[in-house]
């Protein structure tokens, strides 16, 4: 199963995913319930989403950028 990492910019501060989480595929990767999942995040993601001006970059495996969300 393929491993994809959700980073984080918030401005010019970059939080990286270490750890990344192993998803069937990039349509599981970009939905909501998949940021939900990685547990190692929940705290982060609780305080990024109440953040406007972010940027969600995730990668797979390889660091290729697969899909970028800005909100």
């Amino acid at each position: 199963m393929p491993r994809y990492h959700f980073h984080i910019l918030l401005g010019d501060r970059f939080i990286p995913d270490r750890e990344g989480i192993d998803l069937p595929n990039l349509r599981t990767a970009r939905g909501a319930e998949a940021q939900a999942a990685h547990a190692s995040w929940d705290r982060v993601l609780c305080f990024i989403q109440s953040v406007s001006h972010r940027t969600t970059v995730i990668t797979d495996e390889a660091g290729r950028i697969v899909f970028v969300l800005s909100v």
